[in-house]
């Protein structure tokens, strides 16, 4: 296999894309977490009477920018299975593509319910959860009545 070569191209590509967007989105949300600490730091130290603390809104800007291209180029790795030279983070990458394109072939393998059966299987749910309330509401209250009945609270 060539640097930077897909593992298994074409295999669990659904898996792949859902798990790439989800870290991506991930890594989006930590970056801009970073930026907000990096952009309210120089006032929690004044607050907090830490001398030489003074970050920029460039300098925070750029360690966003660094930390979401580091991690996309780790995401990138592990959910394609790019060949990088480096043997245990390959190692990782194909196991990583490994189990993303087994869940994909079981998932192919559900039988997934029909409407109707989804609608049923709710309501008896909800109604469940309403009959076990309204019993945990009884006896709760039953139990209190007597509590105070006999003085403990």
């Amino acid at each position: 296999m060539s640097l930077f070569e897909t593992y298994r191209k074409g295999q669990g590509l659904y898996s792949r894309i859902a798990v790439g967007i989800a870290l991506g989105m991930l890594s989006l949300f930590a970056s801009v977490s970073l930026y907000n600490l990096l952009i309210n730091l120089p006032n929690i130290a004044e607050n907090a009477k830490i001398p030489l603390i003074d970050i920029n809104l460039t300098w925070g800007l750029i360690c966003a920018f660094v930390l979401f291209v580091f991690l996309g180029f780790f995401i990138c790795v592990f959910i394609a299975g790019l060949e990088t030279g480096i043997k245990p983070l390959d190692a990782g990458s194909k196991k990583t593509v490994e189990f993303l394109i087994d869940t994909q072939g079981e998932l192919q393998k559900v039988s997934w319910p029909t409407r109707y059966e989804l609608v049923g299987s709710t309501a008896v749910v909800i109604v469940s959860v309403v009959v076990i309330g309204i019993f945990i509401l009884g006896v709760d209250w039953f139990v209190s009545v007597v509590m105070e009945y006999i003085g403990v609270l």
